[in-house]
């Protein structure tokens, strides 16, 4: 793999051919390996491929084909075994290439071959050499078969460890493809090599950014003496620490000046535990505060705030002290919510900014200003996005922000929620309703196709699938267009109000239902869910009786009552798209080892502690760390707790999930949707953090199960079967595993998942429908590829190339008799 390095300097490859020439004048086989090393190194700088003159070129050929003579080229050990691509060696090499490559030496199948014989020899070949190449996947699988056999050695680690992208993976900082005990040998090697790079102040941040994350409380140190590049100080000074290390760093800083302890706060945000350091800088009791500022704040998109837990952490302090805090850590949101930066938060909502709108959603009203005149702001703001903003991605996001401003505004004003306010403001100033427009034989309306907000075409009383010509070219349907970003505004709004009812199992009492459904959102699709009336009985909106409260069904619940297929089934038989996830949602029920009051799934499973509290810290839970991390969110009458098994923070490092439990109630007397949301909410921090290659969410996969035995009850087919969280699918031309957690895709047998086109099942099969409006692509993507799999005898060369079927060599394939070049 190429590095972002400087450009080659062809004066160090002479110095090196050089140091080659005399090593083996001197027989010195070491010397000539690391030559190798460093020559390769140059060459694979920017402009370095075709550095070397062919005299050199000729007598390192003639050097290394001496030093290490080929004795047996139909012996791939042999071959492969030395360390420089000598013109005899590669020509062999060749010949153990992926016959499906067209393109350079891969032997990722001479791995797989490795891995069945157990030849570890082979393997380590295959791990360093430089006459071919082997994916990230492959050298992930030999790291993990020589460190289980106690061969992985420090030379090993120390070479792999040289390429920044690899050992980054290998060390388990981008994502797990490893072991756990692999991704420990290789963190060392990480470490020492990232010591390296930045041990002067012209460190190269282009180079530094593709390591791994820093460990250790040296580097944090370096970080905060570092005079280079700011970023490179700032990656240093979020390095991963140990409780001890964490534990001395403080005491380091006790005798340290104001300022260059706020420079270590400001560092150690990125890493999580920067509210251990607050009552060093004077603010003890602002923990809490700090962990709903940094929850509440995300790059790329807008958040949701409570105003409520904001406030209770603000009372833990004083004023001044909150006022501090969001200097050194900003945020409009949490300032608007305390009253304060009333002025720069007007100036960002003049200027369009996202984050300036959600905040103004959160500020308190000012002199003479009343919530609902807000609320006609906002809805005046989101209907302006149009003129503003020609880019559809733009138009997006603001009208997102928009929609966490009215939520914001909803709890200024006391409402249950953002969809309340909409009715209380539609009241207030109802939104002006465009009529109908018609154009010739047809008639286009602002309404709703399914679940989503559209507009609508009909000729003759039948709805058309799309808009035709006249219509999209008449002058009428900018009205239209601007009614249907309200209309959508509203749906986002109330889709809102709907998942949080599916998921607290709260009541609807009848007259808020009454009011909802009075509204276009309402009326469109409050009759898609399933409900459960007062007396019990399960149904759609129309068959219960609405005298009463009326509580959205969770599908725990209806799987507690026996009736979770029947619904599943009719929503298939229905091809029901759903305004938020229910009859396919994730859910989960006490095993019965779990029925004693802990849910013990969890146990032993250790993920990166920082990523896992913001996933938590999102959905409510408050972190504590002392005595040891634990977790605690209220779900209605219950307490949910996770323990911690580690001592320590959850801002960063790793923290091991002890066990879950719900203190006064066993899990059986726990409600089915409380039990079933409190593990959710786990299972999506550990998969936010997971460390493990094994790790995968087993919800998602089970409803994702769900929804394929629904479909395939309607259609049929003996060709898909399933092993629990794996589905295999007989083709006519393989045998497909496709694990339903993970989207990982094997053909017969084989370890590595294939690489398939995006495109592949981007179109639904004809089979599926989408269960969830506004997600559940990736879910119908995977089970469209299930379902195209079965009818593989109708896939194309590029699919079949693509999983290792059709052949590009020139001969008939022997899976569809073609020939592919």
């Amino acid at each position: 793999m190429r590095n972002r390095e400087q450009p080659v300097d062809r004066l160090v490859l002479m110095v090196l051919v050089s140091r080659a020439r005399q090593a083996a004048a001197a027989g010195d086989l070491g010397t000539l390996r690391a030559t190798a090393r460093d020559l390769l190194a140059q060459l694979n700088r920017r402009g370095g491929a075709h550095a070397l003159a062919d005299a050199d070129e000729r007598e390192l050929d003639r050097i290394y084909d001496t030093a290490f003579p080929l004795t047996d080229p139909a012996d791939p050990k042999d071959v492969l075994d030395a360390p420089w691509p000598t013109t005899a060696r590669e020509e062999a090499a060749e010949k153990f290439a992926d016959e499906d490559t067209p393109f350079g030496v891969h032997l990722d199948g001479l791995v797989d071959a490795a891995l069945d014989r157990g030849d570890r020899e082979l393997l380590r070949a295959l791990a360093v050499t430089p006459l071919g190449e082997v994916d990230s996947t492959s050298q992930a699988l030999i790291a993990d078969a020589l460190q289980a056999a106690g061969e992985l050695d420090d030379e090993l680690v120390g070479l792999l460890a040289e390429d920044p992208y690899l050992s980054r993976d290998l060390a388990g900082h981008r994502k797990p493809i490893v072991a756990a005990a692999t991704a420990d040998r290789f963190r060392p090697a990480c470490d020492e090599r990232l010591w390296q790079l930045t041990s002067a102040p012209d460190a190269d941040w282009d180079r530094l950014v593709s390591t791994a994350v820093p460990r250790g409380l040296r580097f944090v140190l370096r970080g905060l003496e570092f005079t280079g590049n700011w970023r490179v100080a700032r990656h240093l000074g979020a390095a991963d620490l140990t409780p001890a290390e964490r534990a001395e760093l403080i005491e380091h800083l006790r005798a340290q000046p104001r300022e260059r302890q706020e420079a270590a706060f400001t560092m150690r945000l990125a890493a999580g535990d920067a509210h251990l350091l607050l009552p060093l800088l004077g603010l003890a009791g602002a923990e809490q505060l700090l962990r709903l500022i940094q929850a509440g704040q995300a790059p790329s998109r807008v958040v949701r705030n409570d105003r409520a837990a904001i406030l209770a952490a603000a009372a833990e302090v004083r004023p001044a002290d909150a006022e501090r805090l969001l200097k050194l850590v900003p945020n409009d949101v949490v300032a608007a919510a305390l009253g304060l930066r009333r002025k720069p938060i007007m100036t960002r909502v003049e200027k369009w900014s996202p984050v300036g709108i959600t905040a103004y959603g959160m500020l308190p009203p000012g002199d003479g200003e009343t919530v609902l005149e807000r609320w006609v702001a906002l809805r005046e703001l989101r209907r302006r996005a149009g003129e503003m903003f020609p880019a559809p991605e733009r138009r997006k996001q603001h009208a997102v922000a928009v929609d966490v401003a009215l939520d914001h505004l909803a709890q200024v004003g006391g409402y249950a929620d953002a969809a309340a306010l909409d009715a209380a403001g539609e009241a207030y100033a109802p939104t002006p309703m465009p009529p109908e427009l018609r154009v010739g034989p047809y008639t286009v309306s602002a309404g709703f196709q399914g679940a989503e907000a559209a507009i609508v075409a009909a000729k003759g009383g039948r709805v058309l699938k799309t808009l035709p010509k006249a219509a999209r070219e008449d002058p009428g349907l900018a009205a239209l267009r601007e009614r249907l970003e309200l209309l959508r505004g509203e749906t986002a709004r109330l889709c809102g109000r709907l998942r949080r009812l599916v998921v607290t199992g709260e009541p609807l009492p009848a007259a808020e239902l009454a009011r909802l459904r009075a509204t276009p959102a309402g009326a469109g699709l409050l009759p898609l869910l399933v409900w459960q009336d007062a007396g019990g009985r399960f149904g759609w909106l129309d068959d219960l009786d609405r005298s009463g409260p009326l509580i959205a069904a969770h599908p725990a619940a209806l799987a507690a009552a026996g009736l979770l297929a029947h619904w599943q089934g009719e929503a298939a038989r229905l091809r029901l798209c759903q305004p938020v996830p229910q009859l396919f949602r994730e859910w989960y029920a006490p095993t019965p080892e779990e029925s004693t009051g802990q849910a013990t799934r969890f146990t032993g499973r250790v993920v990166d502690g920082g990523a896992a509290a913001r996933e938590l810290a999102s959905r409510g839970w408050r972190l504590d760390d002392v005595p040891q991390a634990r977790a605690t969110k209220r779900f209605g009458e219950h307490t949910a707790v996770l323990h911690g098994e580690v001592s320590g923070c959850w801002g960063t490092g790793d923290v091991g999930f002890a066990r879950l439990e719900f203190p006064g109630a066993g899990a059986d007397r726990v409600p089915p949707v409380v039990f079933s949301e409190a593990v959710r909410d786990l299972e999506q921090a550990a998969r936010a953090g997971r460390r493990s290659v094994g790790d995968h969410p087993e919800g998602l996969a089970r409803s994702r199960a769900e929804l394929l035995t629904a479909v395939l009850a309607q259609r049929g087919s003996d060709r898909i079967t399933r092993d629990g969280d794996v589905v295999v699918v007989s083709g006519s031309r393989a045998v497909y595993r496709v694990h339903l957690g993970t989207d990982a895709i094997t053909v017969n047998g084989g370890r590595r998942p294939r690489d398939l086109a995006y495109s592949f099942g981007e179109t639904p099969h004809r089979a599926l429908f989408r269960p969830v409006a506004d997600r559940g692509s990736d879910t119908v993507r995977l089970l469209s590829r299930v379902l195209l799999l079965a009818e593989d005898e109708q896939l194309g060369s590029s699919e079949l190339n693509a999983l290792g079927l059709c052949k590009p060599d020139g001969t008939p394939c022997a899976s569809c008799g073609r020939v592919h070049s």
